[in-house]
């Protein structure tokens, strides 16, 4: 029995599978340590079966040189796909981190058993949060929809280098603006506990201003989270689509 496997195919299998490799280790929520690496694996070549015929398609004859420069751009592409998602979606976390700075938790920070980095308490809720609100919202569907248009695009990998660098400032910009829009609520609270102990500090000095402080705000920051949190469904999904948005410039330019 003779198994017979077109050239151009297993070609485009591998230069697909090189790019989904790069794109799953990258892109949330894909990359998360919680999905077992077998999983991770598993999409990278199911998607590279379904995807190899298009690739191949438009290889055509390649050097050996040829060969490793394809599956580099295909690297590099891979890679640019799934950091404009991450970029844009860690937006949820720093939310969470820049009221546990102004509340004090960053104090308290820890390794995070799941990543690996250090990890403040609201900030590590809301990743979490996000996570599965992405997947509520088949904001995953989205994201694999995009890397299936991102090959449709550019089936070699290639990508516009200042549209790149111009799509990943713009996304830093958005994620700055979004950490805040999302923490503003308990931000501009504590920021008025901040003033209102300044001002009991110097109408009773003998108060431990301090140790007053750090419960009030606890209270307060605890208080205003739930409110928070009811942003998150829109900001995720907003953000997701902003992100996809950006990709598929990137690559259709």
């Amino acid at each position: 029995m003779q198994l017979l496997v077109d050239p151009s195919a297993l070609v485009g299998f591998s230069l697909v599978l090189v790019r989904a490799g790069a794109w799953v280790m990258v892109c949330p929520p894909f990359n998360s340590p919680a999905i077992p690496r077998r999983v991770r694996v598993g999409l990278a070549v199911a998607m590279s079966f379904l995807l190899a015929g298009r690739v191949g398609a438009a290889v055509g004859d390649l050097s050996t040189v040829g060969l490793v420069g394809a599956m580099f751009a295909q690297l590099l592409a891979g890679f640019v796909l799934g950091l404009f998602v991450l970029v844009i979606f860690s937006a949820v976390e720093s939310a969470g981190q820049l009221i546990d700075l102004q509340v004090g938790f960053s104090l308290g920070g820890v390794i995070d058993p799941l990543s690996g980095n250090m990890s403040t308490p609201i900030g590590r809720l809301h990743q979490v949060l996000a996570v599965a609100l992405l997947f509520a919202i088949n904001g995953h569907v989205m994201v694999v929809r995009a890397f299936i248009q991102s090959v449709d695009a550019a089936p070699l990998g290639e990508i516009d280098t200042g549209k790149v660098v111009e799509s990943l400032v713009g996304l830093i910009g958005i994620h700055l603006a979004a950490a805040i829009e999302i923490a503003l609520p308990v931000l501009t609270a504590l920021f008025c506990a901040e003033v209102a102990l300044g001002f009991l500090g110097k109408a009773a000095p003998q108060l431990n201003i301090l140790v007053i402080g750090f419960a009030v705000k606890t209270f307060l920051a605890f208080t205003l989270l739930a409110g928070t949190l009811m942003l998150l469904p829109e900001s995720v999904d907003s953000l997701v689509g902003r992100s996809i948005r950006a990709v598929t410039g990137v690559f259709t330019g």
